[in-house]
């Protein structure tokens, strides 16, 4: 008999005998194909043995045999949240509202579809109206709860999470979500109980670990933190159960990013970075990966244009938070500790909704000696739909020898506005005054300039947009203009007879796009793009040529005023596409290819350049990474040195600051071992072959020809890292790096 199968069929689904489940319920729909509630328990049945596009199917084949089951519309709507379809899923959940308004579960599941589009005052209502028709439903006083968060109603909104909990004390969601309340009010008891309490009711959940590592981390016991977030990670799989697979890489990318987190404040430098790596290549939509890849890369030598592009991508992917938009950007760890988690709503997945309205100030100082000090300071906030982020920063230094003084201003203005959930823009204004004397290390101490100034003032505007097609393809979009004055003086130029020199860039004018298009599936994710960059200015220079000079009259000898005006265009273009494929388990193929196209009024030819990528990355044990890659590059000219092209190929990085027009081939190879819970261990050694332009002034002094020297890199390094103990962090690494140039 359909019915008594069905019934059988739930009763295991309860019981956790998931193949029985399976079987029983296959049973129930061979003995009536078109009955809605035999395909609703065999949908149940699926989603327990983790198969979520089985159970979607066979309740979208539910509501075609059976069109008026509300029940079945509503179940359905809970699938399409799992795959973070918030369209389908809002539709289903008001066709189920629709055809039995009596009935609380179609309600409760209505909040949900509203409050995943973060619309909080619709989500209430469905919400209240649920529980006016059931007083003991746990789930919609969850909803309603999570809705009032959002809108900054904290108290209340926390007292219902409370009382959910108290309607069904054994839901681990449920506690995970009251101890996430608690660790928002700093209440540190209530927090660990919840979450132990989480822990204990469902040990295969890594949602109460994951937090518990947050909470763990910004109560300064990283050891501990480390080992709840290896465990999380452990277990992230689990969610399979109502997670679909892209769901469950973000996941996975999200715990990564904090893991590394983790690392870093452990001083576990190496490791940090690998796993920021693992995480943008496992989910390249990622916001917080790229955001950390951006702070990390602020601490490493010739890494500016990765940093600043790695922020520049995360801005474009973030949702609204409150996580600060630095000048400078110094280290913003607090802020995206607390902000961590899966950045994509779905049936269980409410992290995004703890970021509610508010406004929240940051600043730090330095000061020190040689007329040392800096400032900085971040205003940042969210209401409703926008977000914004307002920052200042001023620094100068006398510097540690003549002519080594530096004072920088900078001021930054952003605001993002969220359309709808699959829409967002956002803009940006920068400024920049920076005056400094000859700043480059030339191995001898006395090697410089002692007359040299520099002063450089920019302004620069951004617009970019970011659009979701579906939760698997995405569009990102970035336009910057850029007005730029540089200045280049030297009144003590060390060549016989020359006392002044003079460069003047006026108003140089910048302007580019990009486009980039993000897909992901099981098997592999694609980064596809391109761009185009023109820069427009004009050189003038001055030089002033006579014998040493002597102060006053009547022996200051003739001089000689030369001007000289070059024009000095630059129009670039590039196409990129990369892929992550992982047709094999365990194993991650990097293969992608960029050209560049450069022409303009720079010293040389043309430049057209094919640049092929190829990485890997194995886990043939557990615990154990290997990763090599062989990849060209091109140095070409960037406005705010940002590009949206990946920075990194399996973890190797592609853009150093090199000069304009270096070619480059890069090689690297490295293991990252975990030995056990508490020692890790690595090795990494990469090589790099590069041709760098330069004009020969000693061939022809009037009109030196371009010549590229030729370069060589070695790095490598090895580390070993260990927790002895909760208190405990111990750390050695060994570096070494050659540089040869011509």
């Amino acid at each position: 008999h359909g019915d008594g199968l069905e019934l059988q069929s739930m009763i295991a689904v309860v019981q956790n005998d998931k193949e029985r489940a399976l079987s029983v319920a296959r049973k129930a729909v061979a003995a009536d194909p078109k009955s809605a509630s035999a395909l609703i328990a065999l949908s149940y049945a699926q989603q327990a043995n983790f198969d979520l596009e089985g159970a979607r199917a066979s309740l979208q084949q539910a509501v075609r045999v059976n069109p008026n089951d509300a029940l079945a519309w509503a179940r359905l709507a809970e699938l399409h949240m799992s795959f973070a379809e918030l369209d389908e899923a809002l539709a289903a959940a008001q066709k189920a509202v629709a055809l039995n308004p009596n009935l609380s579960r179609t309600h409760m599941v209505l909040g949900f579809g509203h409050l995943l589009r973060v619309d909080t005052e619709e989500a209430k209502t469905a919400f209240e109206q649920a529980i006016m028709l059931d007083q003991a439903d746990s789930l919609s006083r969850l909803g309603l709860g999570l809705a009032k968060i959002r809108e900054s109603n904290f108290e209340d909104g926390r007292r219902d999470l409370e009382i959910a909990a108290s309607l069904d004390p054994n839901n681990s969601i449920i506690r995970s979500y009251l101890g996430k309340a608690y660790y928002e009010e700093k209440r540190t008891e209530l927090t660990d109980r919840e979450y132990a309490t989480a822990k204990e009711l469902d040990p295969r959940d890594p949602t109460p670990y994951f937090y518990d590592a947050i909470q763990k981390q910004t109560t300064n016991r990283p050891v501990e933190a480390l080992q709840d977030m290896e465990k999380a990670i452990e277990l992230n799989e689990n969610r399979a159960v109502y997670r679909s697979r892209l769901q469950l890489d973000a996941d996975l990318a999200a715990r990564s990013a904090s893991l590394a987190r983790i690392y870093t404040d452990l001083g576990f430098q190496q490791l940090a970075l690998v796993e920021g790596w693992k995480s943008v290549n496992t989910d390249p939509s990622n916001f917080s990966a790229h955001r950390f890849l951006a702070d990390s890369y602020s601490f490493l030598p010739r890494h500016e244009i990765a940093r600043v592009s790695e922020l520049l991508q995360s801005q474009l992917l973030q949702p609204l938070n409150m996580t600060p938009i630095q000048p400078r950007l110094a280290e913003s760890n607090l802020f995206l500790i607390s902000a961590g988690g899966p950045g994509a709503l779905s049936f269980n997945e409410f992290n995004p909704i703890f970021n509610r309205d508010g406004v929240t100030f940051q600043t730090s100082a330095l000061a020190g000696e040689n007329s040392t000090y800096s400032g900085e300071g971040v205003l940042s906030g969210i209401y409703k739909n926008a977000g914004f982020s307002l920052g200042g920063f001023h620094y100068r230094t006398d510097g540690f020898r003549r002519n080594s003084d530096q004072k920088d201003t900078i001021a930054n203005a952003f605001l993002q506005l969220e359309l709808s959930p699959a829409t967002s823009v956002q803009a940006e204004y920068r400024y920049r005054h920076l005056e400094t004397g000859d700043l480059l290390l030339r191995f001898f101490p006395e090697d410089f300039f002692p007359g040299r100034r520099n002063e450089d003032e920019r302004n620069s505007i951004r617009v970019g947009a970011r659009h979701s097609f579906s939760p698997n393809s995405m569009l990102l979009g970035n336009f910057t203009y850029q007005v730029t004055d540089p200045k280049q003086r030297d009144d003590q130029f060390p060549q016989p007879g020359v006392r002044l020199v003079e460069f003047e860039i006026p108003h140089q004018r910048s302007a580019g796009g990009e486009l980039q298009h993000l897909f992901r599936s099981r098997y592999f994710n694609l980064t596809s793009g391109g761009g185009y960059f023109d820069v427009n200015a004009e050189q003038d220079s001055l030089t002033t040529v006579g014998p040493p000079l002597i102060p006053g009259p009547p022996f200051t000898p003739p001089t000689l005023t030369r001007r000289a005006s070059t024009p000095l265009i630059t129009h670039h273009g590039n196409v990129y596409s990369y892929s992550h494929i992982n047709l094999i388990k365990n194993v991650t193929f990097t293969l992608g290819v960029s050209f560049d196209a450069l022409t303009g009024d720079f010293p040389g030819e043309d430049k057209h350049q094919v640049n092929p990528k190829t990485g890997i990355t194995w886990n043939p044990f557990p615990g154990t990474t290997v990763r090599a890659a062989a990849f060209r590059t091109l140095k070409r000219t960037l406005i705010t040195q940002q590009t949206l092209e990946p920075t990194q190929v399996a973890g190797f990085n592609q853009f150093f600051d090199d000069l304009n027009l270096t070619e480059a081939w890069r090689y690297g190879g490295a293991i990252d071992q975990k030995f056990t819970n508490t020692l890790f261990g690595g090795v990494e050694f990469s090589k790099r072959d590069l041709k760098v332009p330069f004009l020969n002034f000693t061939a022809n002094p009037t009109n030196p020809p371009t010549q590229e020297a030729d370069w060589e890199e070695l790095l490598g390094r090895t580390y070993l890292f260990w927790t002895p103990h909760p208190w405990w962090a111990l750390r050695a690494q060994y570096v070494f790096e050659r540089l040869e140039r011509d």
